[in-house]
């Protein structure tokens, strides 16, 4: 599976086509922890979500700002 890259569009939602480094770091936040109720619960998840978990962990979930 290919990493997501700064360059790359965010592949669906709110901001799909904005470059990945242009997605606000709430949305991002956000995401992530509603992707990992659907993992945590056991439920499968698309490819381009893992794209987006996988992008999200190699930045840090932590250096994500809140605002």
């Amino acid at each position: 599976m290919e990493k997501l890259q700064d360059t790359d569009p965010m592949p669906f939602g709110k901001h799909k086509g904005t470059p990945m480094a242009n997605v606000p770091d709430p949305y991002l936040k956000w995401l992530y922890s509603q992707i990992m109720k659907n993992v945590e619960s056991g439920r499968q998840i698309s490819e381009e979500y893992h794209k987006v978990i996988m992008y999200i962990e190699d930045f840090g979930v932590d250096n994500l700002n809140d605002t």
